[in-house]
């Protein structure tokens, strides 16, 4: 099932499709994808693995510009990258011979004086890094890495981020952290996101909507609203059944049939 993309939405994707050429073999990765996302929204992927959702990002990003479909932001199409986009990937992809201050800097391009120590100074700080600003990257641990990564996505104040399993790689409390610090960060600057992640928990804890895809290829099989206070209880009642509605699309086939297998 697809959601219809709304012309009114800020970031409307209509009937994306995406095939690949393997081996000599056509692979169809997305299959008429639509979705959209309202302005200051946190909106979360989920699928199982190879189901299309990094594929998605990057057209969304405008990283992967050959597919079907159009991706409008604002109303304008994406046709290739902007920093009015911000990119955040699993692996941090720092330069391991910058500081943290220089890597945020790298990314403000030919900025220069005042203006550039300012921004570079306010994102070290939107994410809780003062103090380390001449840190290299081996001196930090995984979750400050990734918090670095965000400061320098964000230091050209993009309408966007895209957030591709940014902390797929961390340990459960450091996840935990990570995430109660993106969701400061997204009420402080108001940055509108979209968040690819296998982790259903994550995903009903963070998200405004969570946006289940099939296996491949990837088709929507169902979008879930989350309408819950903030800061989100996991074990209340209310996060348990949306926790659990997802989980369930993961274990019925297309005709709605139980899938025999448990977690």
């Amino acid at each position: 099932m697809s959601e219809n993309a709304s012309n009114n939405a800020y970031i409307s994707v209509s009937n994306i499709s995406k095939t690949f050429e393997r081996k000599g073999e056509r692979v169809k990765a997305l299959d008429d994808v639509s979705f959209t996302v309202d302005k200051g929204n946190i909106v979360c992927i989920v699928g199982a693995s190879g189901c299309g959702k990094s594929t998605l990002l990057r057209a969304i990003a405008g990283l992967d510009p050959v597919h079907e479909g159009t991706v409008t932001i604002d109303g304008k199409e994406v046709t290739r990258p902007q920093k009015t986009r911000g990119v955040v990937f699993q692996e941090h992809r720092l330069f391991p011979w910058m500081t943290v201050e220089k890597n945020i800097g790298f990314a403000l391009g030919g900025r220069s004086g005042d203006e550039k120590r300012d921004i570079i100074k306010r994102n070290i700080e939107l994410v809780g890094l003062s103090g380390f600003e001449r840190s290299y990257p081996k001196q930090l641990s995984g979750g400050m890495a990734q918090r670095a990564g965000i400061a320098r996505a964000l230091a050209n104040d993009p309408d966007v981020l895209l957030l591709d399993e940014p902390f797929g790689a961390l340990d459960t409390f450091t996840k935990i952290a990570m995430q109660n610090e993106l969701k400061r960060i997204q009420n402080q600057s108001g940055t509108t996101m979209i968040m690819v992640t296998h982790d259903i928990d994550e995903a009903v804890y963070l998200s405004d909507k969570v946006i289940v895809l099939s296996s491949r290829p990837g088709k929507i099989k169902r979008t879930v609203s989350v309408d819950l206070p903030v800061p989100r209880n996991r074990n209340s009642y209310e996060f348990l059944q949306i926790r659990k509605l997802i989980y369930d699309e993961f274990f019925t086939d297309e005709t709605g049939a139980r899938i025999e297998y448990e977690i």
